[in-house]
């Protein structure tokens, strides 16, 4: 029924899924040849190659039929295990066809062997394989599985190369990380129906082809890079620029080619370039524009000299030097009447005044006042100093100072004034020689009468002249007029802008047609980036999406799969005493279906104990397995460590029960358990298979057939001194020195101390039916119904135990050296045996 809603499905997918599709059904893999095979299909089917699709008839369903058989297997074992953990190499463990157990202790290879399995078989668990660390060279890690087919067939497998073989699949693997990650993560369900294997090899070539069509994509689509080769803002350039898809070559070819028209045209533009270049337009216009900023100049120092020569300036001169006559004069009168009868000579003079200023200048800075700095004499009752003092400090003499000091900056500044108005030889000197000589004179004669004005003001502030007037010299601005109005009039006649349009529209002509013959190099280039342009654009239409196979499947899935799965989960839970209504949480993603296990919308670990996550645990793995049509062996790590007696019997008869209908594996060190498997084992006619680990100095991993002594129950314990006294009667009958006696001695003793602890052993498996058991906490009541315990009984066990123990113990020396003969051994033996065989309920 599934197989027909695949194939009812497939018939609405496109022909290159359903080559796929063919494919995977027929040969159940896909390779890298067939993903390219379908890809060139893809690209067919939808327009994205010239290649015409030749669609063929799919006949599948007949053939998937005729291959859709699962093989009865059996896993028989691993074999040649090198480099893994500590294991010692080449050991071989071997698998029974209903239960395997494989008793060691801690540290003695048990998780190297997990690890093994967990990376080979279907597992959630530890699969951290570390190397040898006690080999110096770290050695390949290599092992060889083992699987019988229905007919006999022994297939040999090869860890890892053969790691994907669908055999490996049909095994899977519970540990206690794989326990914890079911109860606290969402995880992937491991089984699927056969046909759901389909899916992930048809998702597999499905993401093939789409990677193949990505990568295409991804190196056909290129960047227009043909722009950075065009500079010019042309035609050209914008068909260039606008290149993608929808561009149609062949127009554009059209579009770029150089026609006989453009040719001539260009040879024109040319030709008159060059004209108009020569005639050099910039140049002659900067030229003239630099004539008319030396004229401004030239205006500009003749402004600045007709204020410095102006009627108002030369009065303003005129005033300060009559108004420092006028301070001369007061300065005269009124200073010097004070000082008439004196007797002084040249008072009034310059120098004397000098002398006066230095002297108060001097006196300042001097503490002693009532001495002359001269003479010494005193000054007491001595006015003319006071009178010079006050001569000093005048009204009159302050501004006749200030009025000097007033003329002295003026003279300083006529002195600095520069008359010149251009400078000779300079380009505007000989353009005005050239052009307008009247007007270059005329600006000479005006330098030189600036000159002459300059001379009289200087001569007057020298020696303070009051006596005429110096006429002042202006010149009208006017003059500059018609030179400048003649200047610019010759920039128009230049028609600049005219000039520089055209030539722009010159180098317009020049630079298209530049740019076609451009184009017309790169055409190959640019035909190629159209195609691969409207290629990706078809081709990213056509983007692959796994969605609508992911929601298929999970629909299907939860169809056929899920309900039946929840089901068995509750009955394993119930089987396993760990009945916590626990609800599932479950999602698609990427073609397979995510599980989650809650309880009251929490983790499991959260609430649960220890004991009833591993049911719990325990009961999902087994559900899962049970689905899984094609599991045929499931391989338990420990599965009751740290649990209490109640939960290992519990789990104990459920793997029991497992082992009825496919292969169950068990790895334990727990003795308690193996020997409740044992035990429940026999009760229910399961075959079992027995191997110890064990680990020797720093080698772990070493397998062997045989428990422990203390593991064997009753019937193990007898056939095991059944082989050991063949052993032991070789070495009585080879006897030939003192050394070979105390041998068979030393041997006998502890053949005999064997059968005594067999002896004993035989009180909690015959007499009290197994209702008391050794390392077993609880008392099995029910089973002393059918206890066979009497007293007769009692006296035969007890016999049993003197006659293989007496001499055992050490003797009294006058009772002499009795050792039995292999003979009497075997009659030992035989009683014990006699008595199992007769009492066994």
């Amino acid at each position: 029924m599934i197989t027909n809603e695949i194939y009812q499905w497939l018939e609405k997918q496109p022909y290159w899924q359903q080559k796929l599709a063919e494919n995977v059904l027929i040969q159940d893999s896909i390779t890298e040849e067939e993903i390219n095979r379908v890809y060139d299909i893809f690209k067919s089917e939808n327009n994205l190659t010239k290649t015409k699709l030749d669609k063929e008839d799919l006949d599948f369903t007949t053939k998937r039929d005729e291959v859709d058989t699962t093989k009865n297997i059996k896993w028989k074992g691993l074999r040649n295990v090198i480099g893994v953990n500590a294991l010692e190499n080449d050991q071989k463990l071997e698998v029974g066809d209903q239960l395997t157990i494989i008793y060691g202790n801690n540290g003695s290879g048990k998780t190297g062997y997990t690890r093994l399995l967990n990376n080979v078989f279907v597992s959630r668990g530890d699969k951290n394989i570390l190397p040898n660390i006690h080999k110096e060279d770290n050695e390949e890690m290599t092992a060889e599985l083992l699987f019988e087919e229905e007919d006999g067939n022994l297939v040999e497998l090869l860890y890892p190369k053969d790691k994907n073989h669908l055999y490996n699949k049909r095994v899977s693997v519970f540990d206690k990380v794989s326990a914890n990650s079911m109860l606290t993560e969402e995880s992937e369900l491991t089984f699927v129906p056969r046909e759901f294997e389909f899916f992930d090899m048809l998702l597999k070539g499905v993401e093939g082809v789409r990677d193949k069509l990505n990568e295409e994509i991804s190196e056909r689509e290129t960047d227009n890079d043909f722009i950075n080769y065009f500079d010019s803002d042309t035609k050209v350039k914008t068909f260039i620029s606008n290149l993608n898809e929808n561009t149609d070559f062949e127009k554009f070819r059209k579009e770029v080619s150089v026609t006989e028209a453009d040719t001539k045209e260009y040879g024109e533009s040319i030709k008159e370039l060059k004209e108009l270049y020569s005639l050099n337009i910039p140049n002659k216009e900067e030229e003239y524009n630099r004539l008319i900023s030396d004229i401004e100049s030239i205006q500009n120092e003749i402004e600045r000299l007709n204020a410095m020569f102006s009627l108002e300036k030369l009065e303003e001169i005129e005033d300060i030097l009559k108004e420092r006559l006028k301070y001369v004069s007061l300065s005269s009168k009124e200073g010097l009447k004070q000082f008439e009868g004196e007797n002084i000579e040249n008072i009034g003079s310059p120098e004397w005044k000098h002398f006066i200023e230095s002297a108060e200048n001097y006196y300042d800075s001097i503490d002693n006042h009532e001495n002359c700095i001269l003479c010494r004499q005193s000054l007491e009752e001595v006015t003319i100093i006071d009178k010079y003092w006050e001569y000093l400090h005048s009204s009159a003499e302050k501004e006749l100072e200030e009025k000097n000091k007033k003329i002295k900056q003026l003279e300083e500044k006529y002195n600095k004034l520069n008359t010149k108005i251009f400078v000779r030889k300079s380009k505007i000197d000989e353009w005005l020689q050239s052009n307008d000589n009247i007007l270059y004179e005329k600006l000479i004669n005006i330098e030189k009468k600036f000159s002459l004005v300059k001379s009289k003001v200087m001569d007057k502030l020298k020696i303070f002249n009051v006596d005429g007037k110096v006429q002042s010299y202006t010149v009208n601005m006017d003059m500059f007029k018609d030179i400048i109005e003649k200047i610019e009039e010759s920039t128009k006649k230049l028609d600049s802008e005219k000039v520089e349009n055209r030539i722009d529209s010159l180098n317009k002509i020049k630079n298209e047609y530049d740019d076609k013959l451009k184009a017309e190099k790169y055409l190959p280039e640019i035909e190629k980036f159209i195609k691969n342009s409207k290629w990706v654009y078809l081709a990213s239409k056509k983007r692959i999406n796994t969605r609508s196979i992911t929601i298929f499947q999970n629909n299907l899935f939860k169809k056929y799969v899920t309900e039946e799965y929840i089901d068995i989960f509750n009955d394993e839970c119930k089987n396993l005493k760990a009945d916590f209504k626990v609800e599932f949480k479950q999602r698609g993603s990427k073609g397979v279906t995510l599980n989650k296990l809650t309880l009251k919308g929490n983790p499991p670990s959260n609430i649960l104990s220890e004991g009833e996550q591993r049911s719990l645990s325990l009961a999902n793995f087994l559900a899962e397995t049970a689905m899984n049509k094609s599991n045929v062996c499931t391989v338990f790590d420990d599965p009751v460590s740290s649990l209490d007696y109640k939960r290992r019997e519990i789990i104990a008869d459920r793997l029991i029960e497992e082992a009825k209908h496919k292969q169950v594996v068990i790895f334990t060190h727990d003795l308690t358990f193996l020997l409740s498997l044992q035990t429940k084992s026999d009760e229910q006619d399961v075959e079992y298979v027995t191997h110890t680990i064990r680990k020797i100095i720093n080698n772990a991993g070493i397998m062997t057939n045989t428990l422990p002594w203390i593991g064997l129950n009753v019937s193990r314990r007898i056939k095991q001194l059944r082989n050991n006294l063949q052993r032991i009667r070789a070495i009585y009958n080879e006897r030939e020195t003192p050394e070979d006696i105390q041998l068979y001695e030393d041997e006998a003793k502890s053949w005999c101390e064997r059968l005594r602890e067999t002896w004993e052993r035989t009180v909690e498996e015959i007499l009290f039916n197994n209702s008391v058991q050794r390392f077993n906490p609880s008392i099995q009541t029910s089973r002393l119904k059918k206890a066979p315990f009497t007293k007769e009984l009692y006296e035969e066990v007890e016999l049993g135990m003197s006659d293989c123990s007496k001499w055992v113990h050490d003797r009294a020396a006058g009772l002499g050296e009795y050792i039995p003969d292999p003979d009497e051994l075997n009659n030992y033996l035989s009683s014990c045996e006699n008595f199992v065989k007769e009492n066994r309920t």
